[in-house]
């Protein structure tokens, strides 16, 4: 029975943690192409982990954005986290420079991440985050609903 029931769950979705890491294009695109037929032919969904925006980009329907093992963002690939970042983390306004390279200046922030071996109480970029208010430090922001696909905590100012 607990086999069955292990097969079931794996049929539903599979998990690819940084499965093109350190391959040249040919063999990530490859390998890219693999994980997409066998997502069709056995009708799983795939979560795919991954720092290479590129991958993101070209496998990706729906994307969550993290910051210290917290979501943070959640949207579609390219009109909604590539096109219209609204977290503050440095990293979402580096993929939009990537796609408009109009951009003058990426916005730097001071500080290093937190220690995921202790973590803060609360949020974890409130450290790093000049607008961070006193509730920050001790509890997680919600999520703000920005459209019906695109969640947020912590909106950027524009």
């Amino acid at each position: 029975m607990l086999w069955q029931l292990h097969w079931l769950l794996i049929r539903i979705f599979y998990l690819a943690d940084e499965p093109t890491t350190a391959l040249d294009v040919t063999i990530q695109a490859q390998i890219l192409d693999l994980l997409g037929e066998i997502q069709k032919k056995m009708g799983t969904s795939t979560i795919l982990v991954s720092h290479d925006l590129g991958v993101v980009a070209r496998t990706a329907d729906r994307v969550a954005v993290m910051y210290a093992g917290k979501i943070v963002e959640i949207g579609t690939t390219a009109e909604e986290i590539y096109y219209d970042p609204r977290h503050l983390i440095p990293g979402t306004y580096a993929v939009s420079a990537l796609f408009f390279p109009g951009k003058e200046n990426l916005y730097t922030i001071p500080g290093m991440p937190p220690s995921l071996v202790n973590p803060p109480k609360g949020d974890a970029y409130a450290c790093r985050n000049e607008y961070a208010l006193g509730i920050d430090y001790e509890e997680m922001p919600p999520m703000f609903q920005i459209t019906d696909t695109h969640l947020c905590s912590y909106l950027a100012v524009r």
